[in-house]
């Protein structure tokens, strides 16, 4: 598929300069057999909303257009011109298929040429830059379906032709899709040919193990641009095996936002699993003499964490940033007396024994010396774990926090981050960036900073539901 990628880097890199109102088609969902591994539905207008919203994501960078002249001139070297030969050569969607992953090599790619006389010419002067790749094609019932080897094109007409059902009846494939809304790109993978593949590759021995991780029924991603960023979703559907027995099936509920900083660069809340990593202690590998404290620390982190807990960095006072995590364990556990069960066994690596100090009026217990120190106390019911006093006197000061956040909360609104995510993952791009220059102790390159400068934020963020977990990531721009 080659020949085909050079014609897909001029879409996705070269639309962004261009604009226009025409709607995407329908697709050839209903030339697909329904027995498909994957099918990736790509919008190739120009014109559609998407392509809009990527053209004006784009602007916002200094160095669009010295992009877009580049890939044209690398266009150019191919025999190909943008405007004459590759956008009236394209139709409104571009769909590639798989129809097994045991043959990847049988992939082809379908579309509805604009202009098919368009189309002809392109892929005559495409060919002829490079004979050893050359792209083929062949029409189908009103498709035009392309593929670097005729016998892949073959496999799928046949394949096409001899189906008892396509994927458009499937009532999988287009509830999957459904969830995917709108994109630059959609895609939907077969779980079952998954399963399959999986079993085929890891051998028959592979059963039981795969048995416990569970079964995959189907997976949907998609790309889609908003006015203010880029979001990349995928939903995974299927039925957890007891290798996931301990994953924990609660969601955060954010109750530990309001102990963390308006200034903090990076946010991650999750909440844990009773017995989580009580499990992994229990491992018989672990249960040898030279590992039991290693188990037996691992027990008492569970202990820890099985209820709600966050974790921020933000800029410190010294050298490093101030890196703190907050713990609200669960069953009235004491969290600095389990940790002091952890960090007795080593308190040597760290620098040194322990010993306790007043930080803002609040008893704490030091381990180490020097940049690697660990500062932990129990406050307001929570456990604090810090490598700066800065930490342990916001916990007991208080202050402006997270939620108190502008950039924070446009990030949370623009992605979608819903009350109670399973996990969620918040990054102050803008913002971390002098930082980064301060600990490389250097500056970035002018361009650089300059083209960093519209990346305000990122969220990551999953939420489970009943067989099906969503993972979210979106970058804000601006």
């Amino acid at each position: 598929m080659r020949r085909l990628g050079v014609l897909l880097a001029g879409l996705a890199l070269v639309l962004a300069g261009c604009g226009g109102t025409s709607s995407p088609s329908a697709g050839a969902a209903d030339l697909v057999p329904a027995s498909a591994g994957l099918f990736v539905v790509i919008d190739s207008d120009p014109g559609s909303a998407q392509w809009q919203a990527v053209n004006a994501l784009a602007s916002k960078f200094p160095d669009k257009q010295k992009a877009v002249d580049s890939i044209k001139q690398q266009l150019t070297k191919k025999g190909l011109d943008w405007e004459r030969d590759l956008k009236p050569a394209l139709g409104p969607e571009l769909d590639v298929v798989m129809l097994d992953f045991a043959h990847p090599d049988e992939t082809v790619a379908l579309m509805k040429p604009k202009d098919e006389g368009a189309f002809e010419r392109a892929l005559k002067k495409g060919n002829a830059t490079d004979p050893s790749s050359q792209l083929v094609y062949q029409k189908f019932h009103g498709w035009t379906v392309m593929s670097d080897k005729q016998a892949a094109i073959d496999a799928f007409t046949q394949a096409s032709d001899s189906a008892k059902s396509m994927l458009s009846e499937d009532s999988t494939f287009t509830s999957a899709m459904g969830k995917a809304g709108a994109g630059v790109l959609r895609a939907y993978v077969n779980g079952a040919q998954v399963m399959a593949s999986a079993r085929n590759v890891l051998g028959t021995g592979a059963g039981p193990s795969l048995e416990k991780l569970g079964t995959l029924d189907w997976l949907v991603l998609s790309l889609r641009a908003k006015s203010d960023g880029i979001a990349w979703d995928t939903t995974i559907h299927g039925t957890p095996g007891k290798e996931f027995g301990n994953v924990s099936q609660y969601a955060s509920n954010g109750s530990l936002q309001k102990l963390v900083p308006k200034d903090a660069l990076l946010y991650l809340a999750f909440h844990g699993s009773k017995g989580a990593l009580g499990g992994l202690g229990n491992n018989p590998i672990l249960q040898q003499p030279g590992f039991k404290g290693l188990g037996d620390a691992l027990r008492q982190l569970g202990t820890i964490m099985a209820g709600e807990n966050a974790l921020y960095v933000r800029d410190g006072a010294g050298d490093l940033p101030e890196v703190t995590f907050i713990a609200a364990p669960d069953g009235g556990v004491d969290g600095a007396a389990a940790l002091d069960r952890v960090l007795h066994g080593f308190a040597k690596q760290l620098g040194g024994g322990s010993h306790r100090a007043v930080i803002a009026g609040v008893p704490v217990r030091v381990i180490g010396t020097g940049p690697v120190t660990v500062r932990y106390a129990n406050i307001k019911g929570k456990l604090f774990v810090t490598n700066q006093p800065s930490g342990i006197a916001f916990a007991k000061n208080g202050g402006k926090v997270l939620t108190d956040s502008q950039e924070y909360q446009d990030a949370a609104r623009s992605s979608g981050l819903p009350g109670k995510p399973q996990v969620v993952l918040y990054v102050d791009i803008h913002s971390t960036i002098p930082l980064i220059e301060r600990l490389g102790k250097t500056r970035l390159p002018a361009a650089l900073a300059q083209n960093l400068k519209p990346l305000r934020s990122a969220v990551e963020y999953a939420v489970s539901h009943s067989h099906e977990i969503q993972v979210s990531f979106f970058l804000r721009i601006q």
